[in-house]
């Protein structure tokens, strides 16, 4: 809930319209604690699962074209999903203190969200998302 305030607050002060609350046509990444998130919701899955899960990172590392590299995985992959190689889109700032980005939903970050999802059932099999 937090993270919805923040962006619909960051978005009306920046005079876009303020975002729905759970508005999910877009990935936001929160880089203090690398969480991706679908949209505004609450829906959101830490980057940090690819780092036990690393054998199971390359769907996304043939997307973006690019190797997710130690020994910090999980900011190896918010690098990555920040600024693909091949410049194939760009991240937008949501707040003013670079904590926030918002990701457009592509076929790329759309990899890289199903791909930590299905590490995130392997890890916790018996969890509902």
């Amino acid at each position: 809930m937090r993270l919805v305030t923040l962006l619909a607050a960051a978005m009306t002060l920046s005079g876009c319209l303020a975002l729905e609350t759970k508005q999910e046509d877009f990935y936001t990444l929160d880089a203090r604690y690398l969480e991706l998130c679908r949209g505004t919701s609450d829906n959101c899955l830490e980057l940090a699962l690819v780092a036990p899960g690393i054998f199971m990172a390359d769907p996304i590392e043939e997307a973006y074209g690019q190797e997710l590299t130690p020994p910090n995985y999980p900011l190896s992959l918010a690098k990555m999903i920040l600024k693909p190689a091949d410049a194939s889109y760009s991240a937008t700032p949501a707040d003013e203190n670079g904590r926030y980005y918002m990701l457009p939903m592509n076929d790329k970050t759309t990899v890289a969200w199903d791909t930590l999802n299905s590490i995130h059932d392997w890890l916790y099999p018996n969890e509902n998302n």
